[in-house]
């Protein structure tokens, strides 16, 4: 639902000198008017800062030097109208809505403080404003300064450069398309980022796509490679048969030719230990020989004797039975020797003969490079297939968001409508129109090549078109349109009135308009008169002084003291 604020009064206080400024708003037209310097953009300025604006800060040194509280009260519309009150003293911010109790934000004066950050969080979600700009890489709520550019002209900028009434705006990146893009209605509920995110993806994917089709399609080493490798396939097959029945067969082969060749080590090793023994059982005969150690008569009973030649006897018989055997285990050995060469043959031929193997000049190594193309080929169609998915996935994410060319035709629809607005108020304000488009279509605009009342003519009209075109967007707020000083240039009676008749006939419908001029003796009219002339009496006349310089803040008087203790009261 759309959001409207009017405001109702501006109050100033100073403390230490106890003097004040207050002023009441009509829902029409407001004209702040006053000798130069006595406080006019004072007021507009004021008002902002009072919101937490503080680029505005820099404006307002002199009356801030003096210790002052700011007050605005206005009326929230939002279906059903709601009084609020918005006070700042310096670093704190209080606001006071209808039936609720006071919100207090501390320590405010800088826009990337933590209390800044809530206070312009509570502020959008109060207005209903979600435009979010790019910093850094990401985007974040827009700061209060975009809430109010569309509705404030400064006196500095303002009427030199459009969309440079606040300063650091430059800093977000593409912030004119954006800012646009959110006024117009043409992009606004989205997270623009996470679409940056997938047309990121999505252009990605697409380009591997196109990098493995291309390797897949052009490369014809794949091309030959599928061509020949079913010539080979009945080949591969029949000789993994019989290379796996060959191999098989060797290697039970060369285990039972090792488990043979421990066996002969092992009886081998035996004869030894038993040649040993047969030499020491002769040294030790008992019937002939003495002890080769000690000399002493061995043992030479029957029984003695019985038993050794039983040990002499059961050695020999050993030692033959072990000749035998070794015998026999290396005429294994020498068979099995045999075998294990020629299977070894059969495997190293058989091999050797599919390597030489040819079909259409194609050889089995050959094949083999050609299997390993065929697999890259199938891992690339692979990998296209998944890359697929995954773009498409991407895409139907995207569904969500308005094509590049969708935007392009609202926009251009956008600038043509207010093409059309401008060039009308140029008409009525006497402006040559230009040739170039390029100084009509908001999305293409540069800076106006005019200068002087010409210049200001341009950007009043600029402006005024502007907010007529962003009348039509139902979500976007609505706050008073505040102008300073729209005689800012040294400007002629006729154009004075040129300017004021444009402001009064094309003055928005359905919002509040406060503008301001200087006036002094010199001039032709005062803004009473023009009031009555132009204006059918209806503008609201705010002066602030036309005697003295500097001169906005006077003595306190009655009134404002009852308003005074009210406001103490709600901050105290």
């Amino acid at each position: 639902m759309r959001t409207q604020l009017i405001y109702k009064n501006f109050f100033i206080y100073c403390e230490k000198n106890n003097t004040s400024f207050f002023t009441e708003f009509d829902e029409g037209i407001n004209i702040i008017h006053g000798k130069n310097t006595s406080g006019k953009s004072t007021v507009i300025q004021a008002i902002q800062y009072t919101f937490g604006i503080n680029d505005e800060k820099h404006k307002l040194f002199e009356i801030l030097d003096e210790g002052v509280i700011f007050r605005l009260d206005f009326v929230l519309k939002k279906g059903n109208d709601e009084n609020l009150t918005i006070i700042r003293d310096n670093e704190f911010i209080y606001i006071k809505r209808e039936n609720l109790p006071l919100i207090k934000y501390s320590g405010i004066g800088a826009n990337n403080s933590r209390e800044h950050i809530l206070l312009k969080e509570y502020l959008s979600k109060l207005i209903g404003f979600n435009l979010n700009l790019e910093s850094s890489g990401e985007y974040k709520l827009a700061s209060l300064e975009a809430m109010f550019l569309p509705y404030y002209v400064s006196q500095d900028y303002g009427w030199v450069l459009a969309l440079k009434s606040f300063r650091g705006l430059d800093f977000f990146r593409n912030f004119k398309v954006d800012y646009y893009d959110y006024y117009l209605g043409i992009t606004n509920e989205f997270d623009r980022l996470k679409k940056q995110e997938l047309e990121k993806d999505k252009k990605n994917f697409e380009a591997r796509i196109k990098f493995l089709t291309d390797t897949e399609k052009y490369d014809d080493d794949f091309k030959l490679s599928k061509l020949k490798d079913e010539s080979f396939v009945a080949k591969s097959v029949e000789y993994i048969e019989s290379y796996k029945k060959n191999k098989d067969e060797l290697i039970q082969i060369e285990k039972e030719y090792l488990t043979k060749c421990n066996k002969l080590t092992f009886i081998e090793e035996r004869l030894k230990i038993l040649k040993v023994v047969k030499k020491a059982l002769k040294t030790e005969n008992p019937v002939e020989n003495d002890c080769p150690t000690c000399r002493q008569n061995l043992p030479s009973s029957i029984e003695d004797i019985y038993k050794y030649y039983q040990d002499f006897n059961n050695t020999e018989s050993e030692i033959a039975k072990l000749k035998n055997e070794i015998k026999e285990i290396k005429g294994a050995i020498n068979s099995l020797e045999t075998a294990m060469s020629a299977k070894k043959e059969i495997v190293s031929t058989d091999y050797s003969i599919l390597h030489e193997y040819k079909i259409a000049d194609l050889t089995f190594t050959s094949w083999l490079d050609n299997k390993t193309k065929i697999q890259l080929s199938n891992n690339i169609l692979s990998q296209i297939g998944e890359t697929t998915i995954e773009l498409n996935k991407k895409n139907k994410e995207l569904e969500a968001f308005k094509t590049d060319d969708e935007l392009r035709k609202e926009r251009n629809n956008k600038d043509y409508i207010f093409k059309g607005y401008f060039k009308d108020f140029l008409n009525e304000l006497n402006v040559k129109s230009f040739d170039n488009e390029l100084y009509l279509l908001l999305y293409q605009m540069k800076i106006f090549p005019k200068q002087g009342v010409e210049l200001l003519k341009t950007l009043l009209a600029y402006y005024f078109a502007f907010n007529k075109l962003i009348e039509k967007t139902e979500y976007v707020h609505i706050f008073p349109f505040m102008m300073d000083a729209v005689f800012k240039e040294d400007i002629d009676e006729d154009n004075r009135k040129l300017i004021l008749e444009f402001i009064y006939k094309n003055k928005p419908s359905n919002n509040q308009l406060i503008f301001s001029f200087a006036e002094s003796e010199k001039n032709a009219k005062t803004a009473s008169e023009y009031n009555k002339e132009i204006m059918n009496d209806e503008a609201n006349l705010i002066l602030t002084n036309l005697t003295n310089e500097r001169s906005l803040l006077n003595t306190l008087n009655d009134k404002q003291k009852e308003y005074l203790q009210e406001t103490l009261f709600l901050i105290e």
